[in-house]
């Protein structure tokens, strides 16, 4: 989720099909315990806070958060040191570069 939201605009969308929106419903056909699809559920709303997204809809098991336009702000308001972003960047310019935490790995695995 934080390489799609250093890939999203300020203000875009991000939608979520299937598992495990809706878990309380699908949790049988989908033949899952409910209580794993509804931690899995619990931590994917969980990171969205964190990244700083509204969720617009959930409807079926289709899931809609919206990007704030303001994500800088949002995050130095937050407790949670534990998550590490990326620097801001040009938002034009985010096809075919790296992540920047990925980067971090890659030279750390390289040694």
């Amino acid at each position: 989720m934080m390489e799609v939201d250093r890939v999203l605009r300020p203000g875009g969308y991000w939608v979520l099909s299937g598992p495990p929106i809706n878990w309380k419903v699908n949790y049988k056909p989908w033949q899952r315990p409910k209580e794993e699809l509804e931690e899995e559920q619990r931590n994917i709303e969980e990171v969205a806070k964190k990244l700083c997204w509204e969720k617009k809809s959930e409807k079926a098991e289709i899931a809609i958060w919206q990007k704030t336009t303001d994500s800088e702000s949002c995050r130095s308001r937050q407790d949670d040191s534990s998550v590490e972003f990326c620097a801001a960047s040009d938002p034009d310019d985010v096809w075919n570069t790296k992540n920047l935490l990925c980067e971090i790995a890659d030279s750390v695995a390289d040694k």
